[in-house]
Order: structure tokens, then C-alpha cells, then sequence
């Protein structure tokens, strides 16, 4: 290998790794342009639902949140959570409870008893029922 050939074979490799990050950058920049769109979208239909009544909040304090929730977006600080941390959500909502009341809002938050309703119509109710026997009158 003579050292023209030896360079050439150097320029060839550094042509292929500039274009392997520029395939990198433009498909970063791709996923970005994706994500700001689906932000840009999301934000639009709540602005829409913060006009035209069907939110659940005043329309200011809607606006206010729709345009907090595009800015973390553009942050990448909003996520879907994974079903392990909604899980780890709903145990979270026993833990201020006594015992004796926690142990029947875990079992709620698992899936135990009925509930009934969505957050969509302001909440989702959830029921469950501990028989507690009790003590015999000792006047009787």
C-alpha cells in the first residue's frame, strides 16, 4: 500500500463516519421536529376545549395549564407514565390513610369492589365493603 493509497483510504473513512453523523443529526432533528409537531397539536385541541367550554376548568386557568403542559413538552419534561409508575400513583393515594382504611384503599386501587364514573365526568368513584361483625350488648 503506497501512501497516496493509505491517505485516500483515511479520507474514505472519514467521509463515511461524517456521513453516519449526519444520518445521526438529521434523524435527531427528525424526532425532535416530530415531537414539537405532536406538542403543537395537543396544545391546539386543548386551547380549543379551554374555549369552547368542554374543559372541566375556567377558561383561564385552562389556558394557563395548556400552555404550561406545550413549555414542559418543549422541555421533554412530559411524559406518558408506564403502567408502573400509574401503579405506583394509585398506591400513593393510601399512604396518608390510618390502617385501618389503608388496606381497603389498596385493595381499591388494585382493582377490588366496583367503581363507577370517569375523570371526564369528575371523578371515578370506587367502592369496596368490609364486613365488620360486631360485639354482642351485654345488657341483652
Amino acid at each position: 500500500m503506497t501512501f497516496t493509497q493509505s491517505v485516500s483510504s483515511v479520507r474514505n473513512l472519514a467521509c463515511i463516519g461524517l456521513a453516519a453523523c449526519g444520518l445521526l443529526l438529521a434523524g435527531g432533528s427528525l424526532a425532535a421536529n416530530k415531537g414539537r409537531a405532536q406538542a403543537d397539536t395537543q396544545y391546539q385541541a386543548e386551547k380549543t376545549a379551554c374555549s369552547n367550554g368542554t374543559s372541566t376548568e375556567d377558561k383561564a386557568t385552562c389556558l394557563r395549564e395548556a400552555g404550561a403542559a406545550k413549555a414542559a413538552a418543549a422541555r421533554g419534561e412530559l411524559s406518558a407514565p408506564g403502567a408502573a409508575q400509574l401503579k405506583e400513583n394509585a398506591m400513593k393515594r393510601c399512604e396518608g390513610l390510618p390502617q385501618i382504611n389503608r388496606v381497603d384503599c389498596e385493595k381499591r386501587m388494585n382493582g377490588g369492589g366496583i367503581a363507577d364514573g370517569s375523570v371526564r365526568e369528575g371523578g371515578i368513584y370506587r367502592e369496596t365493603v368490609t364486613i365488620i361483625p360486631g360485639k354482642p350488648d351485654a345488657n341483652q
